[in-house]
Formats: C-alpha cells, sequence, structure tokens
C-alpha cells in the first residue's frame, strides 16, 4: 500500500502541482486584436462571443448568454463565408478572451 502511494499517488500529485504552479506564472495572452476587441466593448461574466477573422481583421458576430448560441452564429457565419467563397475563421470566446473553438471556411 505505501509503495502504490509512492510510485502513483506522489508523481501524479507532484504533476498536478505542477500544472497549477504553471499556470499561474505563465497565464495565457490573448492576440492583440483580440486584446483590442475585448478592450472596446467587454463582455459580462459567463457570456460568449462568437466573432469573425478575415483579410479585412477580426468583427465581432455577437455576444451571447450561451456557448451554443455563440457556436451556432460562428456555424452561420462559416456557412455564409462559404457560399461566398470567402476564406475567414470563426472564433468563439469566453468572457476571459480564451479561444473556445475555431472555425476555418
Amino acid at each position: 500500500m505505501v509503495a502504490l502511494m509512492f510510485w502513483i499517488g506522489l508523481p501524479m500529485f507532484a504533476a498536478f502541482l505542477l500544472i497549477r504552479w504553471l499556470q499561474k506564472v505563465s497565464p495565457i495572452r490573448p492576440a492583440a486584436d483580440v486584446a483590442a476587441l475585448f478592450g472596446s466593448s467587454p463582455l459580462p461574466k459567463k457570456w460568449f462571443r462568437a466573432a469573425r477573422r478575415d483579410a479585412k481583421g477580426l468583427a465581432s458576430l455577437g455576444d451571447f448568454e450561451k456557448r451554443e448560441q455563440a457556436v451556432e452564429a460562428a456555424y452561420a457565419g462559416r456557412e455564409a463565408a462559404l457560399r461566398a467563397r470567402l476564406k475567414a475563421e470563426f472564433l468563439v470566446f469566453d468572457d476571459a478572451a480564451a479561444l473556445l473553438e475555431q472555425v476555418d471556411s
């Protein structure tokens, strides 16, 4: 039982602590255009934002209360871009500007 704790439990606990420390020390910073979009219009807590990035830059597709609604908006934008034969990325962000989903056309 003690060997199980030392060979399995202790390394797992050490890895858990290492991952938490790395997340704390090196936070993920959003891209400059994403930071500008969120800086110009902040998003309420627990909301989601769909955006479109193409040759013109990053443009918001709207803010949504549920993630599913934001994903549907991203896919609707993708379908419109495919019909128009345009190249674009459709992104879904949370309130902390973390990228949750990315769809290319």
